[in-house]
């Protein structure tokens, strides 16, 4: 069946020239074409045919009128309709060919058929093979004229191939711009046939030409100054455009639903073709890619070397407390005109007030005898807990946990060091006893009693549970009681009348209740007042204003400032870098992508019209700055693992040298530098979103290139 496939009513189309004035380049344009027809459009250089062509292949809807595609009205439909219209049933013929110069022939007439989803190898070749006798000679095939790039082959050849481009997925339509106008003689003929024959295949084709080879075939319509003119309105000569009246004609496709998923930003192409394209825009980008690579390699070898050495002093800081030392702690004694006060630090409450203060805790340090393996007590030191004491955030258990709440039972926490001389240290290094089976089980320890000539009269052993084992004790405590614990025991060792003694069987299972516990602890137990700043940094400040109190402080501090010192300068000088480099790739990702959008605008206009979505032309973008991110990450962490390692190296050879000379020991410089494993992730992950992110808005941008580009001129 037989009917017209556009229809155009009323169409008139101006422009706004450069000095404000109105241009009319088409008006009152009627023009009806019956599928299976070959119609020609005539008219000078600037009568308005590739105007009235980008309407006719719907790239351009700024007219006024109506235009109707099986009776559908477009002006009524959105673009992503219009996308899917013009790929399912257009095929352009282009001057001059506008072939993809990197691409074979073969791969040029393959475009579409990946865009509309056929991608096996095998299918490729076999449809693009059964076209190819049509258009190319035996003796072209044989030479392998469809693997050629069209740089190599003939004019000739090369608009063969973009005909065959047009048709390789049986458009309805054929819209043919100036297929001539860069061949002579015979080779126009040849086009002529061919466009001619694709009637005979059931398309539709229009031509718009002002070459007179067309003349004398088909349906003839002219225009001049924009007015449409029929040349011939008998109907002899409307018969004559169906060519091949009995041929089966190819009906439209109209766009199926779901097509407006994401309002066509849906991508369209099959993801490797995608994943192709963007590696050969990469590719074919050399600056773009050599600017994306460059500020990359640059500023993530910075940000990494940075990166290791922030990292790195903190991993070093975090080792040494949990060895034992207390950075952001100050320990302070009793003033001498305090010593012999009832309350030895009068100041604990303005000390508290301070503001770099984030507790204050009174302790008392003292040394306990503990019964070990070997059957004889051993000494070693020990220290009392609180129950909110800000030590137990820095203390590292391997088994077992903090005291109970009552935080005066009999209880102990013992170092892992200390924990062979207690138990059994071969069960415990054959695995047969782990660390946590150790957990409830008792300590053995010795409390002396004293008479009121401090001669020993009597040793009285005390069973503690043990509910937790740390790495490593603060100061080198190796032994932790409940506060009031400890105070008992010390009160029983001040106890030179022998007034109180000792449970029988002391222990878990027999204890002072808590009100004789309350009137033995009760005295000046103080004998240090440990300071914790909320932040390591806040210790410096602490020691300054305890120095103006009259207090002398103590602190582990001042051996490893040094890491301190240097983080603090990597800090300042990473969080400016940090933002430049940003705003560089920021900077570099979108210029580059809208300069080579410009500099590509009619390539990227040539995908479109192809069948390529905007969503196709975002992702295959994004997937192109993926590819650039990533290599150039990657070269900047492997850049700055080489120069970490060799600055490690450099500083252990100099700290043992130094070390040498002066008899000390040597300085740990080169612990600070974390290795790139520590972050190589979160560096990758965050340079590929930075990238990404800068990519978004200008792929998007890209992506509306107007397809009409291709048309103009």
């Amino acid at each position: 069946m037989q009917g017209s496939v556009i229809s155009l009513r009323g169409i008139s189309r101006q422009f706004t020239a450069g000095n404000g004035e109105t241009v009319q380049v088409l008006q009152d344009v009627n023009l009806d074409i019956e599928r299976g027809t070959f119609t020609v459009i005539r008219g000078e250089s600037g009568s308005g045919k590739t105007t009235l062509l980008r309407i006719l292949g719907m790239l351009d809807t700024g007219f006024s009128g109506q235009y109707l595609f099986e009776d559908v009205p477009i002006s009524d439909q959105p673009e992503w309709y219009l996308d899917e219209l013009r790929a399912n049933n257009i095929g352009f013929i282009f001057q001059e060919g506008r072939l993809f110069s990197h691409m074979t022939l073969r791969r040029n007439i393959e475009v579409p058929l990946l865009l509309q989803g056929v991608h096996a190898p095998t299918d490729l070749r076999r449809i693009v093979d059964e076209q190819a006798p049509t258009f190319f000679k035996a003796k072209e095939q044989q030479n392998h004229t469809l693997d050629s790039e069209p740089r190599k082959v003939s004019g000739g050849q090369a608009q063969r191939a973009s005909v065959m481009r047009a048709i390789i997925t049986r458009p309805s339509i054929i819209l043919a711009d100036e297929p001539t106008a860069s061949l002579h003689g015979d080779l126009k003929q040849e086009v002529v046939q061919h466009l001619l024959s694709l009637t005979a295949q059931g398309h539709t084709v229009i031509v718009v030409s002002h070459d007179q080879v067309f003349y004398s075939v088909g349906r003839q319509v002219e225009l001049v100054g924009g007015v449409l003119h029929e040349r011939d309105s008998t109907a002899g000569a409307q018969a004559a455009a169906r060519l091949a009246p009995d041929t089966d004609l190819i009906a439209p496709r109209m766009p199926a639903e779901g097509r407006a998923i994401l309002n066509g930003w849906r991508p369209r192409a099959p993801f490797g073709v995608l994943v192709q394209q963007a590696w050969t825009e990469t590719i074919l980008r050399p600056l773009f890619l050599f600017l994306v690579l460059a500020s990359l390699i640059v500023g993530v070898c910075q940000v990494s070397v940075f990166t290791s050495v922030i990292t790195g002093a903190q991993a070093y800081v975090n080792q040494k407390i949990t060895e034992g030392s207390r950075l952001n702690r100050v320990q302070i004694k009793p003033r001498n005109k305090d010593r012999d006060q009832p309350d030895r630090f009068p100041s604990r409450g303005e000390i508290d007030a301070m503001e770099a203060t984030m507790q204050v805790v009174p302790r008392r340090a003292t040394t306990t005898r503990v019964v070990v393996r070997e059957g004889d007590p051993k000494t070693f030191s020990v220290s009392g807990l609180h129950p909110d004491d800000p030590e137990w955030g820095l203390l590292t258990f391997v088994a077992g946990g903090a005291f109970s709440p009552a935080n005066n039972r009999p209880e102990v926490i013992l170092t892992a060091g200390l924990i062979s001389e207690v138990f059994d240290s071969d069960a415990i290094a054959s695995g047969k006893v782990t660390y946590d089976d150790l957990i409830g089980q008792t300590v053995s320890v010795i409390i002396n009693r004293y008479d009121s000539q401090r001669k020993l009269v009597a040793q009285e052993p005390v069973a503690l549970k043990l509910t937790g084992i740390v790495l490593n004790g603060e100061g080198g405590r190796q032994l932790y009681f409940p506060n009031q614990t400890l105070l008992y025991f010390d009160a029983l060792v001040q106890d030179r009348k022998l007034e109180n003694r000792l449970p029988p069987d002391a222990g878990p299972d027999n204890w002072p209740d808590e009100a004789t516990l309350a009137t033995l602890t009760d005295f000046p137990w103080e004998d240090t007042l440990h300071v914790y700043a909320r932040e390591i940094r806040g210790v410096l400040p602490l020691i300054t204003t305890l120095s103006r109190m009259g207090y002398k402080p103590e602190s582990d501090i001042w051996d490893y400032k040094w890491a301190l010192d240097i983080q603090d300068t990597a800090w300042r000088v990473f969080v400016p870098l940090l933002v430049l480099i940003v705003i560089s790739v920021v900077v570099t990702v979108a210029v580059n992508i809208f300069t080579s959008a410009k500099l590509r605008e009619a390539e990227l206009a040539l995908w479109r019209v192809l069948g390529m979505r905007r969503g196709d032309l975002v992702l295959t973008q994004i997937m192109s700055i993926f590819l650039s991110v990533t290599v150039g990450t990657l070269a900047g962490l492997g850049l700055s693992t080489l120069l970490i390692d060799q600055t490690r190296d450099m500083l252990q050879r100099r700290s043992a040298e130094a070390a040498a000379a002066t008899g000390e020991d040597a300085q740990d410089f080169d612990a600070i530098f974390a290795p790139v494993g520590d972050f190589f992730w979160a560096i990758l992950v965050a340079a590929i979103v930075i990238g990404l992110l800068a990519a978004l808005w200008p792929s998007i941008r890209t992506a509306r290139t107007d397809p009409a580009k291709v048309l103009q001129g």
